[in-house]
């Protein structure tokens, strides 16, 4: 039986306004800009789910651009998908393509452990792949994030996931030569 803190039933729930954007779009704003604070106001007021994609953002802001263009475009910039966009062996070269992306993936980017922490602690998947099967923990490595890519193994990422050209983050580091952080090779290779 869960408590009223458990329940969030002491959290002033926010009201919508019709004038702002779609949840889905402000959070993933707000995880673009690394605005912790709004983040964290949607996680918890708002419902804001930690495991938003970048497809669910695209499909609410094309819904947007029918009733008001206006403020679609000052809102983010939008990623269009290229249409041969594929999951392609060269898995690792697609570090532009957010097709599938999460907040986490999304947040590994940025490269702010404390909103790779506020996400993971409302149960953001740190194992999702996206689109072209990489992980958060690929786009680390892919983004040369090596202290991000340590904290998510350390706090349970997969290290054996492979991609869609069959790679693990590892074999993707290694690819694009020597690693030169120890440790993080050591984390790569001993938890496979």
């Amino acid at each position: 039986m869960g408590g009223m803190y458990e329940d969030k039933s002491l959290i002033v729930r926010e009201t919508i306004e019709s004038d702002l954007p779609p949840i889905t779009v402000r959070v993933w704003e707000a995880v673009k800009t690394n605005n912790v604070q709004v983040v964290y106001r949607l996680l918890v007021a708002s419902d804001a789910s930690p495991n938003t994609k970048y497809d669910q953002v695209n499909s609410e802001l094309d819904d947007m651009v029918d009733t008001s263009s206006h403020i679609c475009n000052d809102l983010m910039e939008r990623q269009q998908f290229d249409p041969t966009c594929q999951k392609i062996k060269d898995s690792g070269g697609s570090d532009n393509c957010l097709q599938g992306c999460s907040l986490l993936h999304l947040a590994c980017h940025v490269g702010d452990p404390v909103m790779l922490e506020l996400l993971l602690q409302y149960g953001a998947d740190i194992n999702y792949q996206d689109f072209h099967g990489r992980t958060p923990l690929h786009h680390c490595v892919s983004a040369r994030n090596n202290s991000l890519a340590k904290y998510l193994i350390r706090r349970s990422a997969s290290t054996s996931v492979k991609d869609g050209g069959g790679f693990t983050a590892l074999e993707r580091a290694m690819e694009r030569g020597a690693i030169p952080d120890e440790e993080l090779f050591i984390l790569l290779a001993d938890h496979l």
